[in-house]
């Protein structure tokens, strides 16, 4: 990050050598400052991570919703299960101040708008002198003096013309080393100065010079088309945008389909494109995903997107946009009726009348204006019925994020029979409203929200020829999947979230079942072994499915076949794998063979034999492997050599061991070991001291001595391998 490096140093003095009584430290100024991305910067950083037992980070923004805030601190520090949903807002309250009380915690509460908000935030967050911080950003500085405490606030300034200077260097030529000619650099510097000093400015434009040929007469031209001196962002994320194809234009404008300040996962996001055709096949070489992740590169080369998250394996999890070019967004979507917003709940209740007759022509648009797309802020279930069977020809209807999901009890095919994208993750459905989706037979994209009143999913889902993602989530229950589902070939990802499902149709069809060849993910298939039968057999059937997360539920009776025969599936790269109700040893393993194209590995209470990870570790591929739960039992794990040849990230979470041993020829490419709650464990292998290639230990919630071990880890890989950058993490 360039810039900010005092205002770095003196916030993060006020992080660690404050007062011991709780302290805010508030960061306000106007937006595209980079207020979040310094609360980021500090929040990041090694020395306050290892300070502080507790550090949590949530968002408050313009439509602050204190159950949705408070779900999001709760969920990053305990395990949240379906009795929480009950539980009111004064009962969340407490449980948080409980989870905190007597810890030193850190908390970055981003984008507050007003005082009264801040008021309601605070209440949960004890002042026990452990010398707790919270980090406050905000627009407002009426707001930045309201919460002070101890510590004065602070004002974000802006950047200076060789900070911006050097921002926009850092962006366009990175893949140079930084190195700009004589030529450029008078240009470049001309342009940055036109920024204003606004960090999201400099950055919009960098992405402007950053996709062509670095030739001076279209840098000039970018300078000349700049005002002298920007008031605000919003002309150069127009210009931004309209520098943007026209199929990257309809996927950014995409994300005026997500909330502010909220991140969106790729996949989802990936989905939803292809739903809506987006994404063009330009080659029979790479998929339709892999199209689209091309597309989403580009958006992000732009600028006008962000990374967010990223997996184990180093891939985009999840992106977001700044606030400002968010609310570009949505004013573009509308203008160019690419979608439309229904939120304002509270004004319509209140001037319902009128409310309705203006977004007539906007969300619900007459034959001269039609809008294909309708995002519903949850709860709206009001616009659900007969009296507004609004937008008959809309293709796309997506309820947004609600910790209060509201049922919905209407037949939704009574006015959008063209529908191809319906998300109803948010909202609860009756079973007539599930019952009547089979005649939306154009649907690509099906994601809903099932309770356990329902003990199946009718089979007339099959109707729905066209779909190909079909997500369910809901509480644990015994809800199955219709067996019919074989028929559904156009199937690309298939995720049943928190409910058992019933693949396997019976005998009698088995000669009748289609290969679902397009089915490339699919999580949540609980597999029944001595049971189905041959394995194999049904495995085959996904001969292009790339990953799989699945449970083995065991009868308690011995099963040479408890281990499906995932070897068969050659394109496999990700695998998750969890055991539960009454197994029996040995489970069959001793024939068991993995994907040899595997490359994350994820095995949750399988209570295996240490010795049994030998055969794990001669897969070439493997890069992530996460051993959770009690996945394997014994008092010590052998690591022999040239074991992991190519693993990258080991998690070590809840096992039992006390040993741990390995040689400087094991795990020769591991770059992070996370080990979370391993009480036993004694020490840390001290041949990691001197792995050249290892950047990162975790240690959380484990024992003095595993701290210690990884603390001499460090002080071997700075003193002995020079290695400046390596980092250890500790919290109890």
């Amino acid at each position: 990050m360039v810039g900010f490096e005092r205002e770095t140093e003196m916030l993060m003095d006020q992080l660690v050598t404050g007062p011991r009584q709780l302290d805010v430290i508030s960061i306000f100024g106007m937006p595209g400052l980079g207020k979040t991305t310094l609360a980021k910067r500090l929040y990041d950083h090694e020395s306050i991570s290892n300070r502080f037992d507790i550090r949590l980070w949530c968002c408050s923004s313009q439509s602050y919703d204190k159950r949705s805030l408070l779900f999001e601190l709760l969920n990053h520090i305990c395990k949240l299960d379906t009795s929480t949903k009950e539980k009111s807002d004064d009962e969340l309250a407490e449980m948080l101040y409980k989870h905190l009380k007597g810890k030193r915690y850190l908390i970055v509460v981003d984008d507050v708008w007003s005082c009264e908000v801040w008021d309601d935030i605070k209440r949960p967050f004890p002042d026990d002198d452990k010398g707790s911080r919270i980090i406050l950003t905000t627009r407002l500085e009426s707001i930045a003096t309201y919460a002070m405490i101890n510590s004065s606030h602070h004002h974000l300034r802006l950047f200076t013309e060789e900070e911006s200077w050097m921002l926009m260097k850092e962006k366009v030529f990175k893949e140079d080393n930084c190195y700009c000619s004589q030529e450029l650099e008078e240009i470049g510097k001309q342009i940055a100065s036109k920024c204003g000093g606004l960090p999201l400015a400099v950055v919009l434009v960098a992405g402007l010079l950053a996709e062509h040929d670095k030739e001076v007469i279209y840098w000039e031209e970018v300078g000349e088309s700049l005002k002298s001196k920007i008031k605000g962002c919003m002309d150069i994320v127009e210009s931004s945008y309209q520098h943007l194809p026209i199929h990257l234009q309809r996927c950014f404008l995409y994300f005026a389909s997500f909330l502010e300040d909220h991140q969106v996962p790729v996949q989802k996001l990936i989905r939803l494109w292809i739903a809506e055709n987006f994404i063009e096949a330009r080659s029979t070489s790479k998929s339709l995903e892999m199209i689209a992740m091309d597309y989403m590169m580009d958006l992000i080369r732009s600028n006008l997107v962000m990374v967010a998250k990223l997996n184990s394996l180093g891939e985009i999890k999840a992106v977001h946009i700044h606030d400002l070019i968010h609310e570009f967004s949505l004013v573009q979507a509308k203008k160019d009726n690419f979608s439309q917003r229904i939120n304002e709940v509270g004004e319509l209740y209140s001037s319902r009348g009128s409310w309705l007759r203006r977004i007539g022509l906007g969300i619900f648009p007459s034959s001269e204006n039609r809008c294909k797309r309708v995002n519903v802020l949850a709860p709206c279930q009001v616009l659900l019925g007969d009296k507004f069977s609004f937008g008959r020809n809309i293709n796309t209807l997506r309820f947004l994020s609600s910790v209060n999901s509201p049922f919905v009890d209407y037949d939704l095919t009574k006015s959008w029979k063209h529908l191809r994208v319906l998300d109803l993750g948010s909202v609860k459905l009756c079973r007539t409203s599930v019952d009547a989706l089979q005649y939306l037979i154009h649907l690509k994209y099906l994601e809903l929200q099932l309770y356990l009143y329902f003990d199946h999913i009718p089979n007339s889902i099959c109707n729905l020829k066209e779909l190909e993602t079909f997500i369910v989530t809901g509480i644990h229950g015994q809800a199955c999947n219709p067996k019919t589902i074989w028929g559904m070939t156009s199937l690309r990802h298939l995720h049943i979230n928190d409910l058992y499902i019933d693949l396997w149709p019976s005998e009698q069809s088995e000669n009748q079942l289609e290969d679902l060849d397009n089915l490339q993910t699919c999580s949540g298939m609980v597999i029944y072994p001595g049971v189905v039968g041959d394995l194999q057999y049904f495995m085959k059937r996904f001969p292009n499915l790339e990953k799989l997360s699945c449970q083995l539920y065991g009868s308690g009776t011995p099963s040479g076949n408890f281990f499906p025969a995932f070897e068969t599936l050659s394109q496999l790269k990700s695998l998750k794998i969890g055991v539960s109700g009454a197994v029996v040893d040995p489970y069959g393993f001793e024939d068991f063979t993995y994907p040899s194209n595997l490359k994350k590995l994820t095995l949750v209470y399988l209570r295996l034999p240490w010795s049994k990870l030998s055969t794990i570790g001669r897969l070439s591929n493997l890069e992530v492997m996460k051993l959770e739960e009690n996945s394997f039992i014994g008092r010590k794990w052998d690591v022999n050599d040239g074991e992991f040849p190519n693993l990258k990230v080991l998690k070590l979470k809840k096992l039992g061991f006390s040993e741990w041993t390995a040689s400087d020829d094991s795990y020769p490419n591991l770059q992070k070991v996370l080990v979370h709650s391993c009480w036993s464990l004694e020490e840390i292998p001290e041949c990691f001291g001197s792995n050249c290639t290892l950047q990162l230990i975790e240690v959380r919630s484990c024992g003095d001595n595993a701290v210690k071990s990884a603390l001499k880890v460090k002080e071997m890989q700075i003193e002995e391998m020079g290695n400046s950058e390596f980092k250890v993490i500790i919290s109890k």
